[in-house]
C-alpha cells in the first residue's frame, strides 16, 4: 500500500496566466515561487514553506468552462488560522467583487467557496471546534450558512443537483 505523507500541490488550468498570477498574488496573497515562461506555467506558495503548493498553467482564451456534472476537481481549499481571519477574507473577496459561490458550516470545517477569474472553485476554511461538531450526528454533513455571510448563498443554494442531507 502506498502511504503519501500529504498532498503536495495542485496544478490548475487557466486561460490567461498574467491575469491569474495577479489574482493569486494580490487577492489570495500567495507568493510566486517560480515560472517557466516556455510552458506558460507559474508556481505559488502560501507561506514560502514549499517550492510550490499551486501551479497555474495557461491553456488559452478559448478553453471551455468545466461543468459541475463532469468528473474532475470540484474545488481545493486554503486553511485560515482563525474564524476572524475567515470573516476578514470573506469581506476582502466581496470588496474585490470576487464571486462567492457559498458559505457553510460543515461541522468539521467552516468555509467560504469562491471562484477565480477562470471559474475554478476554491474554498477558504477554518477547522471547526471538536467540542461542538463532536455532538453532531454527522460532523461532515452541516450545510448551515455562516453567520457573517447573509448576503451570499448557502451551500445548498449553490449545488442544486445534490440533495440536502436528512
Amino acid at each position: 500500500m502506498i502511504r503519501p505523507d500529504r498532498i503536495g500541490h495542485v496544478v490548475i488550468k487557466v486561460r490567461d496566466l498574467e491575469r491569474s498570477k495577479k489574482f493569486y498574488s494580490e487577492v489570495l496573497g500567495l507568493t510566486q515561487m517560480g515560472e517557466v515562461k516556455e510552458f506558460k506555467i507559474a508556481f505559488f506558495a502560501a507561506n514560502r514553506n514549499d517550492h510550490h503548493e499551486l501551479g497555474l498553467i495557461e491553456v488559452g482564451p478559448e478553453a471551455e468552462d468545466g461543468k459541475f456534472e463532469q468528473v474532475g476537481l470540484l474545488h481545493f481549499a486554503f486553511r485560515m488560522k482563525s474564524y476572524d481571519e475567515l470573516r476578514e477574507a470573506y469581506r476582502e473577496l466581496k470588496a474585490r467583487n470576487v464571486p462567492v459561490v457559498a458559505t457553510t458550516d460543515h461541522g468539521v470545517a467552516r468555509g467560504v467557496y469562491f471562484k477565480d477569474p477562470d471559474g475554478n472553485e476554491m474554498e477558504l476554511y477554518v477547522d471547526g471546534d471538536p467540542a461542538e461538531f463532536g455532538k453532531w450526528p454527522n460532523p461532515y454533513a452541516g450545510v448551515q450558512k455562516l453567520d457573517f455571510a447573509e448576503d451570499s448563498p448557502g451551500l445548498m443554494d449553490s449545488v442544486p443537483t445534490v440533495p440536502a442531507p436528512k
